[in-house]
């Protein structure tokens, strides 16, 4: 099972990689799961930050 701490990890390591991703290819090459990826990390670091019981439990 992951922690909160990993699945921070994860969702923030998914972000960077999924903004490099935009940023280093040129408008007409942007597809859709670039996008997609950095926000379903974002909208997944949210959900963790927002969920701080599990995590206050932890420490």
């Amino acid at each position: 099972m992951l922690t909160s701490t990993d699945r921070l990890t994860i969702y923030a390591v998914l972000c960077f990689i999924s903004f490099c991703a935009i940023m280093l290819t040129t408008p007409e090459q942007m597809g859709i799961f670039a996008i997609g990826g950095l926000f379903s990390a974002a909208l997944g670091l949210w959900f963790e930050l927002t969920n701080d019981t599990e995590f206050e439990e932890e420490n």
